[in-house]
């Protein structure tokens, strides 16, 4: 599943970084990019709500290979665009291939281990996924410099068949977790449930909260190095090359912290270390400085949004797909609005748009401090 989730995030995060380049492949302005992120942010979130269900009914492992198979086709079609239009048009379809298969990566770890012990496998899967973002961004605009972009997403398309072809020689039986299905009726009233139970509420507030943040900062990352040091494409690969690489050595220690001395400590600080790293990033330094500052701001990633996800996991066994689905919609929602409000606060300059998300993450972690004050180890 970790295997799986890293490829998944590498394809989805190498496209960041190749704004600037495409813009001009393209012929167009940076800026008229703006879609490329939040719309596939937006229909990928909105994917995951309807495959968690599915998954929950079907049983995981066939979902997921169908899954596989699409993100393949999409990878190829993507790759294909020959208008600016067209490539954000397509990319933005491809969150309905993508879309669902880390929600039911994550259901599979839910389903595989207790919540009192969950932190270090959901480090290791979230390791894993920071490490597939880390890599997207640097290694992704470094292979398109070499072999082009779209060359790229036909590698990473085969890779998705590769998963696919794995995920069922390896898992050949599956359970069908509700064979009866659901009506509309019963999974509204799921939803509803998650949502007016105060911790249930409290975790997908934090979670669109946290993808706010990071999706802003994350989604014009590559064009702030572009035209702040007058990078190239494998230029801002190189200073990107350490962001997820902290997670993937730290990410089960981190887990284990949150198991051994609980959510309400590691996760607050999670908030207060990615703002730390926003704050160093609006300093105009020098590039590798900036690198490291990208690097750290991972960390923060790691530290609060696997640990917010094993709760929501937890709130309903029954029905893991779909309440996981509701984390990662909630995530992604944060993700594209992120990016948008980033966008608009860009025309009074970096320095001031990561100052302002740096405060909005201090107040988001104060809140945190006070919120998750009842979430002490289990046992």
């Amino acid at each position: 599943m970790a295997a799986i989730a890293f490829l998944v995030f590498f394809s989805n995060a190498m496209f960041p970084p190749l704004i600037p380049t495409l813009a001009r492949e393209f012929s167009v302005r940076p800026f008229d990019l703006k879609w490329l992120v939040p719309g596939f942010a937006l229909i990928y979130g909105v994917a995951t709500l309807a495959y968690g269900i599915v998954s929950d009914r079907l049983g995981r492992t066939p979902i997921l290979k169908l899954l596989l198979c699409f993100a393949a086709i999409a990878m190829a079609v993507v790759s294909l665009a020959r208008t600016a239009d067209q490539l954000i048009v397509l990319r933005a379809l491809s969150g309905l291939g993508t879309g669902g298969i880390v929600t039911i990566a994550l259901s599979i770890i839910g389903d595989r281990y207790p919540y009192p012990v969950q932190g270090r496998p959901m480090g290791r899967l979230f390791g894993a996924i920071a490490a597939g973002m880390g890599l997207g961004v640097s290694l992704g605009p470094m292979l398109s410099a070499v072999l082009g972009w779209r060359v790229t997403l036909r590698l990473i398309s085969i890779g998705f068949i590769v998963a696919g072809c794995w995920v069922h020689r390896c898992y050949r039986k599956h359970i069908a977790r509700d064979r009866h299905g659901a009506s509309i009726r019963w999974i509204v009233q799921e939803y509803r449930c998650i949502l007016e139970s105060s911790r249930g509420s409290r975790a997908l507030t934090f979670i669109f909260a946290n993808g706010l943040f990071h999706g802003g900062i994350f989604a014009w990352l590559g064009v702030l190095l572009a035209e702040r040091y007058n990078l190239s494409a494998a230029g801002i690969g190189f200073v990107l090359i350490g962001y997820g690489i902290p997670d993937l050595i730290l990410g089960r220690l981190i887990g284990g912290w949150a198991d051994r001395f609980g959510r309400r400590y590691v996760v607050p600080a999670g908030f207060f270390w990615a703002a730390v790293c926003a704050g160093l990033l609006a300093l105009h330094t020098t590039p590798w400085i900036s690198g490291l500052a990208v690097a750290a701001l991972s960390i923060g990633f790691d530290a609060t949004h696997p640990l917010m996800s094993s709760i929501t996991t937890s709130l309903d066994p029954k029905h893991r797909g779909q309440v996981t689905g509701m984390t990662t919609f909630a995530n992604f929602l944060g993700m594209a609005i992120g990016a948008l409000v980033f966008r608009e606060l860009l025309r009074l300059g970096y320095p001031a748009a990561l100052l302002t998300f740096a405060g909005l993450e201090t107040l988001f972690g104060v809140a945190a401090a006070i919120g998750f004050m009842s979430e002490v180890p289990q046992t």
